[in-house]
């Protein structure tokens, strides 16, 4: 009888045992946390950017807050991290990341702008821009190209790429009027905010003149 008594009280006591282990466990198991996005996520500079938010529960099931920090600025090209945070009752902490990359795309570029500039060819009595003042950037046949609009009264228009902050216009030649050939190419680089454009170019127009000049884009 005794042998009985003794193993119900040994049973019991390893089952009370057993269960503050079990509690001691759930008070330090930290929440579990979901993403409800991607870790990785690349925008195009404009594009919009929208929160998916986190869950997370603790040991328990129960529901447990998330709060979010970091900001992401679809204006401004680079890279940002918004961090998940989850904290349980027990002060057992949880994290997650995630990273967003804002990049310059041809579609970032979109809009009319204003050019500041010194390219100008001295044609015998007179001198003529290279580009005009007033000039669009418009889609080209890819992500990452673009078609500068208005270049000129005599060149309509010019395809570029953007590539990060480096723009690039392969070499072209131009017929003018049947009389003259104008090879232009040209290089530069576009600021974070994708709002100003600085490109050099590259000009032969044969016995016209050749060189090099700048022309600074400015979105309107």
């Amino acid at each position: 009888m005794k042998t009985i008594k003794w193993t119900l009280k040994t049973a019991g006591f390893l089952l009370m045992v057993s269960m503050v282990m079990v509690s001691c466990k759930k008070k330090k198991t930290a929440p579990t946390l979901t993403l409800n996005g991607d870790t990785q996520i690349t925008l195009c500079l404009g594009d919009t950017y929208t929160e998916a938010g986190a869950s997370a529960i603790d040991a328990y099931g129960d529901n447990v807050d998330v709060v979010i920090t970091g900001d992401v600025d679809v204006n401004t090209a680079g890279t940002y991290t918004v961090t998940y945070s989850a904290t349980d009752k027990n002060d057992n902490v949880t994290t997650a990341q995630t990273t967003v990359s804002v990049e310059m795309c041809a579609s970032s570029l979109m809009g009319d702008y204003t050019v500041s500039h010194d390219c100008t060819i001295d044609v015998v009595v007179t001198t003529v821009d290279i580009c005009s003042d007033n000039q669009s950037v418009i889609p080209g046949s890819s992500e990452n190209e673009f078609i500068i609009d208005n270049f000129n009264d005599f060149i309509t228009q010019l395809t570029a790429s953007v590539d990060g902050s480096t723009i690039t216009i392969p070499s072209n030649t131009f017929n003018v009027g049947g009389i003259i050939d104008i090879t232009i190419s040209g290089v530069g680089t576009v600021n974070e905010t994708g709002t100003e454009m600085v490109i050099d170019y590259a000009y032969d127009a044969g016995l016209a003149g050749s060189g090099t000049c700048t022309a600074t884009y400015t979105k309107l």
